[in-house]
């Protein structure tokens, strides 16, 4: 628990000095790691450093595990930028944190005049059964935006599959459910309950989080890129490297080249000679014939080549010199990383990177 108080204000100390930490997706990805370390630290205060406090203070902690949910919500629609097309619960979420926080101080009273402790160990009990079921809500919320209404971040999708966040849905799903495995198990213990079941449920959710943040992080950085490089180069001329455009004589290839060249559809990562052969009404078959014997390139190698150049521009521009080689070679029609850096071996007999520093 020490560990991941740590590591979560390390997280949020490093993220808030990028670049992009008022972007409004990383502000509220930090709030989910923030919300989830400040529960995590009373925890831990109370256990290690204030075994002898009173009932009232183990059991009426701040409820900041309230708000790690919410704010995951809020944080997935705006990194699928679809924050103005469905309903906010911000602040429903905000206004029941600080209801929850002025029960506490109604409660306090109460306990020192009364001095009952099971009134303040059924309250507690309710409210994390609320808190529960609303998390479980956004959660399923959550679930219903990334597998049934893809048309809503369609523009997205473009750049990220999103499957991470697929991943983290499934596994918090697990997560969600063994805690109200707990609170149904404990639901008898008013005064007494099993604290040792938490036990799992806090170092599970605590390794997801902080998986959370960093694949948040990485994704939205490169999303970003993406965007700004993808603008760029429909913006542009096309600036292919003469030693690609071949004096040839035939009408044929120089359609072909035309085609593929004007209109940028290398750039695609999906592109096929089945596709190309659709959309000239020319034969896979005389295609391929006419690519190879012209350009002395195999389909996908010439279109590798258009990719490599692409991003040979790409990788020396002052533009994009602190952009990631992954944005780059994705941006240009790759797949991965390990795609792009083979192709750009056997193209240019260097390395991406090598090639970066030697044009820096």
């Amino acid at each position: 628990m020490i560990a991941s108080v740590i590591i979560g204000f390390i997280f949020i100390i490093t993220t808030l000095q990028s670049k992009r930490a008022k972007d409004n997706s990383i502000v509220y990805l930090n709030l989910v790691v923030l919300f989830f370390t400040l529960n995590n630290l009373q925890i831990v205060l109370i256990d290690n450093f204030f075994q002898e406090a009173n009932f009232f203070i183990r059991n009426m902690l701040l409820p900041f595990y309230a708000l790690i949910v919410p704010a995951f919500y809020t944080f997935i629609s705006y990194y699928l930028n679809v924050e103005r097309k469905i309903t906010s619960f911000v602040a429903f979420s905000t206004a029941l944190f600080l209801v929850e926080l002025i029960n506490r101080i109604v409660f306090f009273k109460l306990y020192y005049e009364i001095d009952d402790c099971y009134i303040v160990a059924k309250y507690s009990q309710i409210e994390e059964i609320f808190n529960a079921l609303f998390s479980l809500f956004l959660f399923v919320k959550s679930i219903q935006l990334l597998f049934n209404k893809t048309k809503l971040y369609s523009y997205t999708a473009s750049y990220d599959n999103v499957k991470w966040l697929k991943k983290f849905l499934f596994l918090g799903s697990l997560i969600l459910m063994t805690w109200i495995g707990a609170i149904v198990f404990n639901i008898d213990e008013v005064l007494n309950p099993q604290i040792f079941i938490y036990y799992p449920l806090r170092l599970s959710s605590s390794l997801l989080l902080f998986w959370l943040g960093y694949q948040g992080v990485f994704n939205y950085s490169l999303m970003y890129e993406r965007i700004k490089l993808r603008e760029a180069i429909s913006n542009e001329l096309n600036n292919i490297d003469e030693e690609l455009k071949t004096n040839s004589k035939s009408s044929k290839f120089q359609i072909i080249k035309n085609h593929i060249e004007n209109n940028k559809n290398y750039l695609n990562p999906n592109y096929s000679l089945e596709l190309l052969s659709s959309e000239l009404k020319i034969s896979v078959s005389s295609l391929s014939k006419t690519i190879n014997d012209e350009s002395g390139f195999s389909f996908s190698d010439y279109i590798n080549s258009l990719r490599v150049e692409k991003a040979k521009h790409l990788l020396v521009s002052i533009d994009f010199k602190e952009y990631t080689i992954l944005s780059i070679g994705l941006e240009c029609g790759f797949n991965s990383k390990s795609t792009f850096y083979l192709a750009f071996k056997k193209f240019t007999n260097t390395t991406p990177t090598d090639f970066r520093k030697q044009n820096s």
